[in-house]
């Protein structure tokens, strides 16, 4: 299905029109079908995917913001810790500090 692309390029810029394309299927088709299947529309879905993966790197300390955002996709560090505060309700270098107190 689409989720496994998804999952396995998620840091690539991707379109619903490139993802429809793959999974052989209009853009409008792909887009009601993932919307039923997942209860989120496709670039809903890629920015949470985003930010749980990001979420991750941030957990384990391995990575600075500015390096997490870049890894899971984001070009902007600044739209990817907005994106971030509004999902999770604490922005992502709270993240890092809880990591770091263990």
């Amino acid at each position: 299905g689409g989720g496994g692309v998804l999952h396995r390029h998620f840091a690539l810029p991707l379109t619903v029109e490139a993802l429809a394309d793959r999974a052989n299927m209009s853009a409008s088709h792909f887009h009601h079908h993932f919307k039923h299947t997942t209860r989120l529309a496709p670039m809903q879905y890629l920015k949470r995917l985003r930010l749980l993966k990001a979420r991750a790197l941030l957990g384990q300390q391995q990575h600075s913001v500015a390096r997490a955002a870049n890894t899971v996709g984001y070009q902007s560090a600044s739209q990817f810790s907005r994106d971030y505060k509004r999902y999770f309700g604490m922005p992502p270098v709270s993240e890092r500090r809880r990591a770091a107190l263990g």
